[in-house]
C-alpha cells in the first residue's frame, strides 16, 4: 500500500464531466463517474495542505486509523475511504525521484474486506496518463478502439496486463510525465 484517501461521491457527474471532458480525457464512453488515483479526476475531501496529513505519497495518508480521526473533514458529505498500492514486478527500484515512495503503512496490505475497483496509470504525483492526459483528435479514435474494452465500469483497468501495457503507451505519449507507474486503487468499507 502506497497511502489511503477519502474521497467525494457527492459532486454530481455531469457538472463535474461535462460532454467536452469526457470526449478530451475518457477512452470508454458511457462511464457514469470516472475513479482514479489522481486527485484531479476524483477529488479528495482533504485539502492540500491539510493539517495533519501524513505520508510521503503525494498526500496520501499513511495510517488509515488517523485518517478516520482527522478533524475538519466534512464528513456529513457523501465519501468513500480508499487505499491505494503499487504494482512493479521491480518493487521500488523502478521509482523516480518523485516517487511513489516506500515507508511503512497502516495497514500495509489489502484486506478481504476490500473492494478492488481497478488499475489505473498515472505519474509519481498521480495524474493520470489513463483520465488526466488529453487525448488530441487525431489519436482520440485508433486508442478508444484498442483500449475501450479494458477498461470497467470506473474507467480503469480490470486486467494487469492491459494496465502495464497502457503503462508503455502512457510513457510514450506523455513523455514530460514518464515514468508511468501502475496502481491499484481499493474501495474501503465503513467500519
Amino acid at each position: 500500500m502506497l497511502g489511503f484517501d477519502l474521497r467525494e461521491l457527492f459532486i454530481p457527474p455531469d457538472t463535474a464531466w461535462t460532454a467536452e471532458r469526457r470526449a478530451t480525457y475518457l477512452l470508454r464512453e458511457g462511464v457514469r463517474k470516472p475513479l482514479s488515483v489522481d486527485p484531479r479526476v476524483w477529488p479528495s475531501l482533504f485539502g492540500a495542505d491539510f493539517p495533519g496529513r501524513r505520508g510521503p505519497n503525494a498526500g496520501l495518508w499513511d495510517n488509515l486509523s488517523r485518517m478516520r480521526k482527522a478533524r475538519g473533514v466534512p464528513l456529513s458529505k457523501a465519501h468513500e475511504a480508499v487505499a491505494v498500492g503499487w504494482i512493479s514486478a521491480d518493487g521500488f527500484a523502478t521509482a523516480s525521484p518523485m516517487g511513489p515512495f516506500q515507508e511503512r503503512m497502516e495497514p500495509p496490505t489489502a484486506s478481504d474486506d476490500w473492494s478492488f475497483l481497478g488499475f489505473d496509470v498515472a505519474d509519481a504525483g498521480f495524474i493520470s496518463g489513463l483520465t488526466n492526459c488529453g487525448y488530441v483528435a487525431g489519436e482520440r479514435d485508433g486508442l478508444r478502439a484498442t483500449w475501450r474494452p479494458a477498461l470497467n465500469v470506473h474507467h480503469l483497468f480490470s486486467g494487469l496486463d492491459e494496465a502495464f501495457a497502457f503503462k508503455a503507451v502512457a510513457d510514450r505519449r506523455v513523455p514530460e510525465h514518464a515514468p508511468f507507474f501502475v496502481y491499484s486503487l481499493w474501495l474501503i468499507p465503513r467500519p
